[in-house]
Formats: structure tokens, sequence, C-alpha cells
């Protein structure tokens, strides 16, 4: 009798231990569910505006025409704030003695002798924009200035740019103001800001000098045309 009990026990327990076993290695009840996908509402812009210049050689007085397409691709939030911003320009001129080679001309409309349909059609489809030429075209680091507005853009609203603009931009050449200023009216401009906002203008200064708004090109009103024209797009 001992010994059965001992075989009965020893199966009971045995049992229990299988169970115990099977109830261990069952895969955990799901308890969450799983993250829906959000969607983010931004809007896609671009905008051009078009800068027409006048230059007269020093030399001869001899004038030459040229013209800039400011194109800005801008991608904005729902409140209107850059999330990405994107600048390019269109320069072409006339055709002068002192064109640089490789330069966008534009010689004029066909006139059958010294200009033609062919020509012409060969000049308009070799222009380049001066991300394409490459900084090496401008002898200087156009690219890298550019993308530095571009950056210092990007969490802005059009209108707090046109108001930074409107207060740390000279009038005169439409250049970020520097303590350097020799204009009366850009020192006089300079000296209005706070010391924060010194400050701030030395980190936009330290890399980017070029004009915002000049007979080259016109950035802010190209940024200003790509929110008028923005389009909602959705990213699942």
């Amino acid at each position: 009798m001992l010994k059965i009990k001992s075989i009965t026990a020893a199966i009971a327990l045995g049992t229990a231990l299988l169970v115990l076993g099977g109830c261990a290695s069952a895969p955990a009840a799901a308890t969450t569910a799983p993250a829906k996908a959000t969607e983010m509402k931004v809007y896609r812009g671009v905008g051009q505006t078009p800068v027409f210049r006048v230059k007269t050689d020093k030399t001869t007085g001899a004038k030459s025409y040229n013209f800039s397409y400011v194109t800005s691709s801008a991608l904005f939030d729902k409140d209107g704030k850059i999330i990405d911003v994107y600048f390019d320009i269109l320069e072409v001129g006339q055709t002068t003695p002192t064109s640089k080679a490789g330069a966008p001309v534009f010689s004029g409309w066909p006139n059958g002798t010294t200009v033609t349909d062919e020509t012409v059609a060969k000049e308009v489809a070799g222009w380049q924009t001066k991300l394409e030429r490459g900084d090496a075209a401008y002898g200087m680091n156009w690219s890298v200035q550019a993308a530095h507005y571009q950056k210092f853009f990007t969490g802005k609203t059009v209108d707090e740019i046109e108001q930074w603009y409107a207060k740390n931009v000279s009038d005169v050449n439409g250049k970020p103001l520097t303590d350097k200023a020799t204009d009366p009216k850009d020192k006089e401009k300079y000296s209005k800001l706070t010391d924060a906002e010194k400050k701030a203008l030395v980190d936009v200064t330290s890399g980017a000098s070029i004009s915002l708004n000049d007979s080259h090109g016109d950035f802010v009103g190209a940024l200003k045309e790509a929110y008028k024209t923005k389009k909602e797009v959705t990213i699942k």
C-alpha cells in the first residue's frame, strides 16, 4: 500500500509539474493595442520673384542688362512655420565682352543676322542656376550662405521673418546689419537694436552675408510667394 501511495503521489507530482511548466512556457496575452499611425498635415509651396538689373561699365559707360529669378520651395506646418526651405537663383545676362565663360546669357531676340533661332535656342538650353553652376563660377561660397539662411528661416513663419527682416536688415543693400556698418542709415538702425538682438545677428552674419533682397534677387519675396501658393500634403 505504501508503494502504491508513493507511485500515485509521484504521478500526481509529475502531472502538476507538467501543467505548471506548460503554463510558464505559454506566450503572454497582448495587453496593449499597437500604436495607430498618426497623420501630419504639411503644406508645400513654390514661389519666384523676378529682378531686373542694369549694369553700367565704369570705363566705357556702356550698359548691359540681366535678370534674376529667385525660386523658393518650402514646406510649412499647420501653423505656418517653415519645416524646410530651399533657395536657388537663375541669373541671366546680356552677352558682353566681359561675360564670364559659361554664364547664362541672352543675346536678344532672333533678328536673322548675328542672332538666330539656333544661337538663342542653344543659349537657353545651356542656362544653369547658381547651384547648378557651383560656387567656383561666382568666386564665393554662395551655396553655403544660401543654406545658412535656409536653416535660419526654419521654424519661423513668413510673418516672423518679415518682422525680423524689417528690424535687422539694411534698407540700403538688403544685408543683415553688423557693427561694421558704414552707411549712416545702417548705423542708426543698428544702434536701436538690443544687445540680445545684436548677438543674434552675429550668429546670422557669421554664416551668411549675401543680400536677402537687392538687384541680384529677392529671397524673402520668393518665400512669401511660396507661402501664398502652398497646397496641403498629407504624410502618413
